[in-house]
């Protein structure tokens, strides 16, 4: 059963990849699941086919040698390091094996080495700008977060829609990454089957099972099939589940809570009610959409599950000490939190059962759900400028990429679909919702004018009004956003 999940997991992310790039409201950062997510999927656990294996369209070439350089980000901490993209040997590891095993396979068939240049001892964005302004061929490929974008601003990187056998349609490219973060349809980054850091970024809720029946919840896994999976249901439960277990009178980490949180989950609920910063026109040019009804009426909703210090365990309340937060989930007392990917293995010893689900709807008569990615802690691919053979470049990470989608990501779902995170069947099941309804939003990836943000700083500081502060910063916004499109529209590579 579970090798038949992964083979179905698989084979919806690469129907999810072939989803046209105009879904939703045509590349406005809304994006639409590929299959209906409030159907039951237990009616096909029972086939056994494997994927169609698509390949590249590429030449055989002999690079004689070639050393192809990817400046990533490296370690930041025990949860947020690169460890996809370079592997020195097999250790048993099926991460570290499926990276080694793919970059073998492109080595032999290319003649080229593959080697990993640390961006947070070269400093990364910084190191990038210098060398390509200089005009240094010092790396082929850049693996890095949403700083990326002042590289686009600053005419760094090349639009990858013009380097030679890259091809963008292929499912080893994420489909809504492009859709979401082009700009006059030129496309400079992506999230792409080489990386696991933007799945490690895709946020979900976790939920404590036993807290769940114990307090007669409901079943949760049921109601998302069926499409009331809501943010009432989650604050519902968030209050059934708070007490102040040490009789103190005050909210402290020796209680029981409802949630546990912190700033970025205020927008991570408002996406997943389907509020956008900003969305894109018809010539794929971004516009502001912070006081759209739907946006200012999520606030509300958002603020009753995140900025709610009697039920929600927050992080700044607690130091930031996410040690003290992820504890009181993992010792049976809290019911919810909602955090990436990346977190889920941190919990496989708790003796509590737990579940996944995807960010909860606004309401039922939402159509889909949404998930937000965190960009700041995804990883895009992009090229820099100063690549002197750009066809070799997109030979190898064309190459690297489609290895990676019969490789990489294969065993990204082993570790976390049935070793670290998911302790059912149900899960699975939830799995392929989250990742079949991520969203980049444009506003996390360029940050103009912190407008992305403004919410989480917002409810963290208890205040209920997101119009005033919106219109305060609609001008800084404007001009950082106008800025980056100006660059767009006069880089001419």
């Amino acid at each position: 059963m579970k090798k038949t999940l992964s083979c179905m997991l698989l084979a919806a992310l690469l129907l999810s990849a072939f989803a046209s790039c105009s879904s939703g409201d045509g590349g406005s950062g809304e994006t639409t699941p590929a299959a209906d997510t409030t159907a039951s999927t237990t009616e096909t656990e029972s086939v056994e086919t494997e994927p169609e294996k698509f390949t590249p369209d590429l030449p055989e070439r002999d690079f004689e040698g070639y050393t192809y350089r990817g400046l990533v980000r490296g370690y930041i901490d025990s949860h947020w390091y690169t460890r996809d993209f370079y592997a020195e040997e097999l250790t048993g590891e099926p991460i570290n094996d499926a990276v080694y095993n793919r970059n073998a396979a492109v080595s032999d068939r290319f003649n080229v080495k593959i080697e990993q240049l640390d961006g947070k001892s070269l400093g990364m964005e910084g190191y990038a700008r210098k060398t390509v302004q200089a005009g240094e061929d010092a790396m082929d490929v850049v693996l890095g977060t949403s700083a990326l974008n002042t590289l686009i601003t600053d005419g760094i990187l090349v639009d990858l829609k013009s380097v030679p056998y890259i091809d963008l349609e292929k499912p080893w490219y994420d489909q809504n990454s492009i859709a979401s973060l082009s700009i006059a349809n030129k496309v400079y980054v992506t999230a792409a089957e080489i990386n696991i850091m933007d799945k490690d970024a895709t946020w979900c809720v976790l939920f404590n099972k036993d807290m769940a029946q114990d307090l007669s919840l409901g079943d949760y896994y049921q109601m998302v099939h069926d499409g009331t999976w809501t943010q009432d249901v989650m604050l519902a439960g968030m209050e059934a589940a708070s007490i102040d277990l040490n009789g103190n009178g005050e909210r402290d980490a020796d209680d029981q809570w409802g949630n546990v949180g912190e700033n970025f989950d205020t927008m991570g609920y408002m996406v997943a009610s389907g509020a956008r910063c900003f969305t894109k026109d018809e010539n794929d040019l971004p516009k502001l959409s912070v006081l759209d009804e739907r946006y200012v009426d999520s606030y509300t909703k958002a603020m009753a599950i995140n900025g709610n210090f009697d039920l929600c365990m927050y992080a700044s309340k607690f130091g930031n000490d996410w040690s003290i937060l992820d504890s009181v989930f993992t010792e049976g007392r809290c019911l919810f939190s909602f955090v990436g990917m990346n977190r889920v293995t941190l919990f496989r010893e708790m003796e509590a059962d737990f579940g996944i689900l995807p960010a909860p709807k606004y309401d039922e008569a939402q159509d889909s759900y949404y998930n937000v990615i965190s960009c700041g802690n995804a990883t895009f691919v992009s090229i820099p400028k100063s690549v002197q053979d750009l066809e070799r470049t997109g030979i190898i990470t064309e190459a690297l990429c489609a290895e990676s989608l019969y490789t990489l990501t294969p065993a990204y779902y082993d570790i976390t679909l049935k070793t670290k995170a998911a302790r059912d069947e149900e899960s699975s099941a939830m799995l392929d919702i989250i990742f079949a309804s991520r969203v980049f939003e444009l506003g996390n990836f360029y940050g103009w004018g912190g407008m992305f943000d403004l919410p989480g700083t917002q409810s963290a500081a208890g205040k209920t009004d997101i119009v005033s502060a919106v219109e305060g910063k609609l001008k800084t916004t404007t001009a950082a956003m106008e800025k980056t499109i100006n660059a767009v529209l006069e880089n001419t590579q």
